[in-house]
This record gives structure tokens, sequence and C-alpha cells, in this order.
């Protein structure tokens, strides 16, 4: 498990159809011919749609109503050997990292793929999540709190079991006894699943990549054409994501973009030996092609490791790197704790009740943030249109500068932050911040009636999506969240 734990999971499906075996030898889709990129050959096999199994479904499934988006999903395993790479020299903090080859092992992984049902439907862009792990079982973090926009858009979602620990867990999970990883969950289903083990997680992640550009990934995807590869972790996963960039897509060249959501100051580690241990501060290097887009909560600027504050690992936007710092937003949040309960509980059976804690929990605007950005990503890499820049956050002396009312300055801004009825902040019990409503006598001070309120509301939303950080299409869904806030006299 690495650094601090993610409450954050989406689980729960259905059966899936046949079984189907494939062998693909991939040699196909953009980038480089240079020895690496996505026309470098690689032999990897694939298998599936996968339907074994006691449990019906596949692990990390979706509750969502996939068939009424036009969705389906389906599970396939993929075998082949893989690399692990060790650091070629010093690993600085200006991540200009580089990396050799080390050593190989076979493995034989998962992925899940939820892609719109017609083929006409899907605009070519292939979001390729890299589960977290920290509570060691497979979450679909990123996919949790963009599903609207990836639904609506008609992007294919890929996950990946990169890690080994998603896969071979058999305990220990803050979510508890029940949640395990999928061969514990599932024996029949999973025992085909062999992981050599986390140094080679960057190496299968590529993997997939080229496989989803290839002729069998076109199959594998209901003959959906891989025209861009986006690339994204939250947590733990941005971690693997801040190393994979820096050290691994140099040499790779697969993914045309990145989303690196909720990290801290660094990195995670290229192996176990520590010759290749990240420094605690690392910067995305700033000679890529491809671009990058950071999401930053106020909780990760200083909660999520305090050895290691995101702020000192700030850098400045160039044409190939933006970051978002969001103001009122928490690491975990009550949008999302909401439907972790929810799934985590139809996966496993019983699991950690949270629903004493989401009502405190921080009820931010993280989910609409999150869906602008992989919408301007997608439209940075398919057109070259960059996202809106942001100010950071205000810091002083290791904490967030805060207005009278208790919210951030500074950062990308909502109208749940600047016209508030609360107190919106990522600081607080293990990682998902608080909600804290602002007292009677402030609310009519700030708002002589309703319709003040509402008015504000209203301007401030239409700002956020002018500035480009919501999006015309979350408008009305944003307007409604005056809906939830307390009443006025």
């Amino acid at each position: 498990m690495e650094r601090k734990m993610d409450r954050s999971l989406f689980v729960l499906g259905r059966g899936l159809a046949c079984w189907v075996a494939l062998a693909v030898f991939v040699a196909a889709g953009c980038g480089d011919d240079d020895g690496g990129g996505r026309n470098a050959p690689s032999a990897i096999r694939l298998r599936g749609p996968i339907t074994l199994g006691v449990r019906g479904f596949p692990g990390t499934s979706t509750p969502v109503d996939l068939a009424a988006h036009g969705y389906v999903e389906e599970e396939f395993f993929v075998e082949g050997e893989a690399t692990s790479y060790t650091a070629a020299g010093r690993l600085t903090s200006d991540g200009a990292w580089t990396v050799e080859p080390e050593q190989t092992a076979p493995f034989t992984t998962r992925i899940l793929i939820r892609r719109p049902a017609d083929q006409n439907r899907a605009d070519g862009t292939i979001l390729v999540e890299w589960f977290n792990v920290s509570s060691l079982v497979d979450i679909d973090i990123d996919f949790g709190f963009a599903a609207e926009e990836i639904l609506r858009g008609g992007y294919v979602w890929v996950g990946v079991s990169a890690q080994q620990a998603g896969i071979t867990s058999t305990g220990g999970s803050p979510f508890g006894a029940t949640a395990v990883g999928l061969q514990a969950w599932d024996a029949e289903r999973y025992a085909a699943l062999d992981h050599p083990g986390d140094p080679y997680s960057y190496d299968i992640f590529s993997q997939v990549g080229r496989l989803l550009g290839s002729p069998a990934g076109r199959e594998a995807l209901g003959g959906i054409a891989a025209r861009r590869l986006i690339a994204a972790g939250e947590s733990q996963s941005a971690f693997r994501m801040l190393t994979y960039v820096n050290a691994v897509h140099p040499v790779a060249q697969v993914y045309d973009g990145f989303l690196i959501h909720s990290r801290d100051g660094g990195g995670a580690p290229l192996t176990d030996a520590p010759q290749t241990a990240v420094p605690a501060i690392a910067r995305i290097r700033t000679d890529l092609r491809e671009p990058v887009l950071q999401l930053a909560t106020e909780t990760d600027l200083f909660e999520l490791r305090p050895d290691s504050p995101f702020p000192d690992a700030r850098q400045a936007d160039t044409d190939r790197i933006r970051t978002w710092e969001m103001a009122g937003t928490a690491h975990s949040d009550a949008f999302y704790l909401s439907a972790l309960y929810e799934q985590g509980l139809l996966q496993f059976g019983s699991f950690l009740d949270l629903r004493p804690v989401i009502p405190l929990a921080n009820d931010g605007p993280q989910t609409y943030l999150v869906r602008a950005a992989i919408r301007h990503l997608r439209d940075w890499v398919r057109d070259g249109t960059a996202p809106p820049t942001a100010e950071p956050i205000s810091v002083s002396g290791g904490s967030i500068v805060r207005d009278t009312f208790g919210n951030a300055l500074g950062g990308v801004r909502t109208p749940l932050v600047d016209v508030p009825v609360a107190t919106l902040t990522g600081e607080g019990f293990n990682l998902i911040g608080m909600t804290i409503p602002l007292d009677p006598e402030i609310l009519r001070m700030l708002y002589p009636s309703r319709a003040d309120y509402l008015r504000e509301f209203e301007e401030a939303s239409r700002a956020a999506m002018i500035a480009g950080f919501v999006l015309a299409d979350d408008l009305e869904e944003l307007l409604g969240e005056v809906g939830t806030m307390q009443s006025f006299n």
C-alpha cells in the first residue's frame, strides 16, 4: 500500500457474453517509429470477453446504468512479458529522468472496458485509467468523478490492473474484511491472473496502450479506432503517473496526453531498490511533446504527504503543462463517498459504513472540474487547444490562506466558493475535508433574500463556464446545486 489510503471505489456490474481467445502482434497506431511507441511490435495476447466466475460480473464493475447511455462493459485478460526499469542516472527534482531496462517477467492481468455499443457514437478518445490500489482493491476513481462527461461524450474508458495488490490481496483493506483482491473475491474467474510485481507495472501500462491501438485492440473495443490515448491516474495512481511521464513515457511513447489527478509533491518509485526512489519534490519534465494536465485538491497541497507538499513542486504552466489547484475541494469528497459506500456494499456484501461522515465531508465542486479537465485534455490532444490557466491556491507558512468565511483564496474558482453558504475545505478528517454551514446571521448579511443568493450563484456559475472551468453541458446541473443549499428566511 502506497502512502495514505484512498476512500474511493466503484464496483458492481453484469455478467458478460462469450469467451474469445485472440493472439495478437501489436504493431499499429500512431506515435514514432523509432523502436518505441505504438508502432513498436510487442508480443501480447488478449482473451475475452471474460464470463467465468461465481460472481457473475467483473470486479470494479460500475453500477451506473451503462445501457441507458448506450454503453457496454466488458472484461479482458492481457498476457505477455513485461520489463522493469532502473534509473540510468540520478533522479532529479526537474523530472528529466533517464531509465534503462532491468529485468523481464511474464504477466497476465486484466483490463475493463466501457465503450459505446454503437461504434459510430465513439469520438475516438480512449481514456486509460490506472486502477488505484491504495486500499488493496482496484478502484476506478476518475471514472467515478467524470462518468457524466465520459458517457455523454462518446469516450471509451479502459481500466488497467497495472499493480499487484488489486489482484492478490487477501485482506487488510480499510474498507473491511470482505474487501479483497480479485483472486480472493472470485477465485474461479481470476485464477489465470499472474502479476510479477509493481516494478513491472509501468511497462504493463504501456503494453495495454499499444494493444488498444492495434487491430486486436480495435476488435476488443467493438470496432472503435483508438484515435487518441489519454492516460489518467488519481492519488496513488497519480504518483505512478508522475513517474511514468518523467521516466517511462520518453522511452515508451504510447500515450498522447496525461491526467495527473491528486498527487503530492513527489511520485512513485521505479522499483524497490533505493536508487530508484524518486525525490520527495519532483516536477514534470519540460521537454515533453505530449500535454499533461494536473489537478490538485486543497487536501493534496499539505495533507496528502506532509513531508512532500505539493506547493514545493509547483511549476509554471507551459504549452504542454497545465495545473489546476481547485479551491473548495477535498481528496475524497461527499459526492464520491456516497457512491463508494453504495458500490462497495454491492460488490463485497459488507463495507465500511461511510454514512455517518458523508454529511460532514467536503461537498465541493470537484466532479464538475474533473469533467471539464477531461474534455479540455481531449481537445488539447486532438487539436492543440490548451486548457485555461488558473492561479494557484494562496498559501503561506505551510497552510492555505482563507477568506473571512474560511474558503480558500486563489485557485480555480466556482460559485460554491465565491457565493458561499458554507466553508468548503479540503482539510479535515482522513482526506475527506469538511463542509461547515455558515451562521444564519452571516447568510442574511450576505444575501438579504434568497432571490439575491440565486442571482449571485447564477452569475458566478456563468462566469466559471465562460472561464472554461465548468462545461456548458453541466451548467444546469450546477445551478441545481442551490436546491441543496441552506434555506433563507
